[in-house]
């Protein structure tokens, strides 16, 4: 199994929870999360050759290739605060992938953060 065939296997089963920009020193981030199978993680991982309780939640988005995946797809329909289109104009570049658990262990919520150059200014 490759990439794309865990994509497919899973995609359906991926919830987007909140699209929407938060604050940021310089401007304003994008920020999307998602409710991801527990079991998507750990095929990932197989298909890595990790041995990890969770895979780089950045590294994750981006191999997946889940933000063109979502943007061509008829899954959204307006969950969160902003347009998905908008949010996934900006999540093509640099991220930042942080996890937090649920309540169940079949599932974990992924946060995808735009990272804003100029920080030190």
């Amino acid at each position: 199994m490759g990439m794309d065939q865990l994509v497919d296997k899973y995609f359906d089963q991926i919830e987007i929870e909140d699209t929407n920009f938060v604050d940021h020193p310089v401007t304003f981030a994008a920020y999307l999360l998602l409710n991801i199978p527990m079991a998507m993680l750990k095929e990932y991982l197989k298909l890595k050759g990790q041995n990890k309780k969770l895979p780089d939640g950045a590294e994750f988005w981006k191999e997946t290739g889940l933000g063109k995946r979502l943007r061509n797809s008829g899954n959204y329909h307006g969950q969160g605060h902003e347009p998905l289109e908008d949010i996934l104009g900006f999540l093509g570049g640099e991220v930042q992938g942080d996890y937090q658990e649920l309540n169940t262990t079949e599932r974990i919520r992924l946060g995808i953060t735009e990272i804003i150059e100029g920080d030190d200014e």
